[in-house]
C-alpha cells in the first residue's frame, strides 16, 4: 500500500506555523505498513493543489490532505478533492454534519450560513465526525482514497486515532514491534539488514536514545501477525547478535535498572564529558533509587585527582582525555563505592571524542568513540553508548572484537 501526504496552507510555506501533521501521519502509516512516497506542502491555491492531487490520484492507494477544510474562501481542500474525483455535480449536504453546525452556532445565524460549507460532501463519501472542532473530515474516491483531515493538530490527531485508524486497518490485523539496537549509528544499523522485505516491513529509526528497527506485520489474524513478527525478530537478533538491546519498548535506562534490580546490584558514575547526563537519565526513571549508589561530576583535573585518585603523572603524561585516565577514573570510583557497576566518561565534547570506561565486577571495558556532532549531541551519544555497553557487559555478551 502506498500513500502521499499533502499539507495545505500558505501559513506553512511562510514559516508562520510548523507542519507537525505530516510527521504524525507518516509515523502512523509506517506502523500500519503503508509506505509514504511523498510529503508535499502547498499554499491556498486551487489550481496548484488540484494539479498536485490530480497527478497523485491513481498512482497511490491513499492521498492524505490536512488543512483547508474551514468555512472561508481560502479553505479549498474539499472542493479540489471533489473536482479530482469528478463529482462536482454530486455534492449534497450531510444532515448530521449540518445539525452539528447548527447546534455549535445556535446563537449566531450568520455563522451557521458561513459554516454550512463544512457540511457539504460528494455523494458516497465516508464522513469523519470532528468531536474537537467544526470541520468534519471525509474519505472519497475510487481508485485512490482521498482522506481529508482538519488542519489543527489537536483535531487531526484525535480524528485519525478515533475515526480513521479502524478504516485503515479494516482489511487486516497490523502489528508492530520496535527492536532497540545498541552501539550503532543509523547508517551502520540500516546497512546490516535487508530493508526490502514487504511483509513484515522493516524500517530503521534513530531517536534520542539511539537506533531501533520497527517491524510491521500485516495479516488476517493475530496469530499470523505474531508469527510473522517473531520470525523476523529472530532474523534481526541473529544479524545483530550482542548488539541487540531490547524488544519490549523500554528505554535503555529502564532495561539497565531492571537488570540491576534482578541482581540486587548498584551502579555509580563518574562523569567528565557527560557532566552527569548518564546518572540523570537513570534517575529520570521510577525505581532508580533502588539501584543508584553515588554519582560524581569530575570535570576538572583537580577533582579527578581529589575524588577519584587519578594520578598527576597520568594526567601530565597522557592527559585527562585518554584511556589511561578513564581507567584510573573508573577504578577510583570502584574503590570509593564498591558498586557492582561503575561507569566513567571523559572526552572532548567539541571534537566529538569520547572515552568510556565500564567496570562490572571483575570485567572492565574501555572504549573510544568519535562522533561527528556538536558538543551537546556528542554528549547525548556518549550517554547512549555508555548505557549500551553497560547492558551488554552485564548480560555477559561483550567481546573485545564486538562488531561496531
Amino acid at each position: 500500500m502506498k500513500a502521499q501526504i499533502f499539507s495545505v496552507g500558505t501559513e506553512i510555506l511562510l514559516g508562520n506555523i510548523t507542519d507537525t501533521n505530516s510527521k504524525f501521519i507518516g509515523q502512523k502509516l509506517t506502523e500500519y505498513g503503508i509506505d509514504v512516497y511523498k510529503m508535499v506542502t502547498i499554499g491556498d491555491n486551487f489550481d496548484r493543489l488540484y494539479q498536485a492531487m490530480k497527478n497523485a490520484y491513481g498512482k497511490v492507494d491513499y492521498i492524505f490532505v490536512t488543512g483547508g477544510l474551514g468555512p472561508t474562501e481560502d479553505d479549498i481542500s474539499k472542493e479540489v478533492a471533489i473536482k479530482v474525483i469528478g463529482k462536482e455535480n454530486q455534492v449534497e449536504i450531510d444532515k448530521k454534519s449540518k445539525e452539528r453546525i447548527e447546534r455549535y452556532f445556535s446563537n449566531n445565524k450568520k455563522a451557521i450560513e458561513v459554516n454550512l460549507k463544512q457540511a457539504k460532501f460528494p455523494k458516497g463519501a465516508i464522513i469523519l465526525d470532528n468531536d474537537k472542532g467544526t470541520a468534519p473530515g471525509c474519505i472519497m474516491g475510487d481508485k485512490t482514497k482521498i482522506i481529508l483531515l482538519p488542519g489543527p493538530p489537536r483535531e487531526m490527531e484525535y480524528m485519525f486515532e478515533n475515526k480513521l485508524s479502524s478504516y485503515l486497518k479494516k482489511d487486516a490485523i497490523i502489528k508492530s514491534k520496535n527492536l532497540r539496537i545498541g552501539l550503532l549509528g543509523e547508517w551502520d544499523m540500516a546497512n546490516r539488514i535487508d530493508l526490502s522485505s514487504t511483509n513484515p516491513t522493516i524500517s530503521p529509526y534513530f531517536d534520542n536514545e539511539g537506533g531501533f528497527l520497527r517491524i510491521t506485520a500485516k495479516a488476517k489474524s493475530e496469530k499470523e501477525a505474531d508469527f510473522l513478527l517473531n520470525e523476523k525478530e529472530k532474523e534481526v537478533k541473529n544479524i545483530f547478535g550482542n548488539l541487540f538491546i531490547s524488544d519490549d519498548g523500554l528505554r535503555k535506562e529502564e532495561t539497565l535498572i531492571n537488570l540491576l534490580k534482578e541482581r540486587n546490584e548498584k551502579v555509580s558514575t563518574c562523569e567528565s564529558i557527560t557532566g552527569g547526563l548518564i546518572a540523570s537519565s537513570i534517575i529520570d526513571i521510577s525505581g532508580a533509587s533502588e539501584v543508584i549508589e553515588e554519582s560524581y561530576i569530575t570535570y576538572s583535573d583537580k577533582i579527578k585527582e581529589k575524588i577519584l585518585n587519578v594520578s598527576r603523572e597520568t594526567l601530565e603524561k597522557y592527559s585527562a582525555v585518554s584511556v589511561e585516565c578513564a581507567n584510573e577514573m573508573v577504578e577510583g570510583l570502584y574503590k570509593i563505592t564498591n558498586s557492582s557497576l561503575c561507569i566513567g566518561s571523559t572526552g572532548y565534547a567539541h571534537k566529538g571524542e569520547v572515552i568510556l570506561a565500564i567496570k562490572y565486577k571483575n570485567q572492565k571495558v574501555i572504549k573510544k568513540f568519535q562522533f561527528s556532532a556538536d558538543r551537546n549531541k556528542a554528549r547525548l551519544f556518549a550517554k547512549n553508548r555508555a548505557l549500551d555497553l553497560a547492558i551488554i557487559i552485564m548480560r555477559g555478551k561483550y567481546e573485545d572484537n564486538i562488531d561496531i
